[in-house]
């Protein structure tokens, strides 16, 4: 009989678990990198998985940092092959969705990076909402029961006024907010999120850069661009800022 569960990383060797560690391909480096909890010092990470006789039919995963104004990026939905057209997925979708909205430290928004079509149409029946405008495809916004419900007024939100900046070093606490938030609203304004050509902050911390990566954040904490070598991007509202910003 097919069980779903919702893993938080750290909490144990659970059937979900080990069903997870079975089955997950060795090549999904990111995958096992999360899960093995490498990221449990900045980040929560939570797999919600349908397994069953040890193999895990299908999962979800999410993320969300530990600092007050956390952004979640969801996805990685995978369903092994010989498992896809019975439906498992879309129980799958159901039970994590109805997982998040019970989470007490709810994090401000779901953010997924995939920008196919069919992903995009089989995502919006459970309330994800295109985050760049005059598109029908990703990538994704999804409100949560505090957030607002476009992207638009996500950031209207976020990207409030500030009156200092300051650059620390890059760690995965501040990943989504670069690699998803901070990405996805300079693309909806036509401007590119990437310093000389530099993106992917993710790929950076799980691999290693010898380049000096750093977040921008606000004196509210709410990270508004990133630094690498020396050389900043912000979120247009916060250019004026710049000229005064403290590097620590």
């Amino acid at each position: 009989m097919i069980k779903f569960e919702k893993y938080v990383v750290g909490t144990g060797e659970s059937e979900g678990y080990k069903a997870l560690k079975a089955t997950i391909p060795e090549e999904d480096k990111y995958m096992h990198f999360r899960l093995d909890g490498n990221c449990l010092e900045y980040c929560e990470d939570i797999y919600f998985v349908a397994h069953e006789d040890g193999k895990a039919l299908c999962r979800i995963w999410m993320c969300y940092p530990r600092h007050e104004n956390p952004i979640a990026n969801w996805g990685a939905v995978y369903t092994l092959e010989e498992c896809r057209g019975r439906g498992i997925c879309n129980k799958t979708l159901a039970f994590c969705i109805e997982e998040i909205e019970k989470l007490e430290n709810s994090p401000l928004g779901l953010f997924c990076t995939s920008g196919q079509q069919w992903v995009t149409d089989m995502y919006t029946k459970f309330g994800f909402k295109t985050a760049i405008h005059d598109t029908t495809r990703g990538p994704l916004y999804r409100p949560l029961v505090h957030s607002p419900e476009t992207f638009k007024e996500f950031c209207d939100g976020y990207y409030t006024p500030a009156k200092n900046l300051r650059a620390v070093k890059a760690t995965w606490e501040w990943r989504n907010e670069i690699d998803c938030l901070f990405n996805f609203a300079m693309h909806d304004i036509g401007l590119d999120y990437a310093v000389d050509g530099t993106r992917d902050l993710y790929a950076m911390l799980l691999n290693g850069t010898e380049k000096d990566v750093k977040v921008i954040l606000t004196d509210e904490n709410k990270c508004v661009g990133w630094m690498v070598d020396g050389k900043a991007k912000v979120y247009p509202a916060y250019e004026g800022l710049l000229a005064d910003m403290v590097i620590e």
